[in-house]
């Protein structure tokens, strides 16, 4: 019986986070150079892929970003997650996504 593959929480929580307006980004913020949120320049051993993303203007941007701003988004997504989710409501420990955030902040944390 085959199961499931394990769920990564890098991987599938950096692609959910919620970027900066595209419009407010620089090239090297939107080309993965330059972390979305602080602006510093990123190397290959710092840098958290954000996936590949369409933006308004329908090319595709592939950001990077820091550990560091991706561990705040996490947990600040995390905190703000139960005010608008309807499982959270009934039981904030029940809800997936929620875990996903925190799973996220937890192993982006340095």
């Amino acid at each position: 019986m085959t199961g499931m593959p394990a769920l990564d929480p890098v991987t599938s929580g950096t692609a959910m986070l919620a970027l900066p307006k595209t419009s407010t980004l620089t090239p090297g913020q939107l080309d993965g150079e330059e972390c979305p949120w602080c602006g510093i320049e990123l190397t290959t051993g710092t840098r958290v892929d954000l996936g590949e993303r369409p933006s308004p203007q329908g090319v595709v941007i592939h950001p990077w970003a820091c550990g560091s701003c991706v561990t705040a988004q996490a947990l600040e997504t995390y905190r703000r997650h139960p005010s608008y989710c309807v499982r959270c409501e009934k039981d904030p420990y029940s809800c997936g996504v929620r875990r996903l955030w925190r799973r996220l902040a937890l192993e982006t944390r340095r």
